[in-house]
């Protein structure tokens, strides 16, 4: 789950960078916060 976490954060940064479309821009830092929470929730999980 750690591994999703950090592939929702990444994908989060791209979109946020990239420079074609308004509303990938827009949705990346809910994506990217989404992202973050969760790898705080799952990395508290038991292996």
């Amino acid at each position: 789950m750690e591994i999703v976490a950090c592939v929702v954060i990444t994908a989060g940064l791209v979109m946020m960078l990239q420079p074609l479309a308004m509303v990938l821009y827009t949705w990346s830092f809910v994506t990217t916060l989404f992202g973050t929470l969760l790898f705080m929730v799952v990395s508290k999980f038991p292996e």
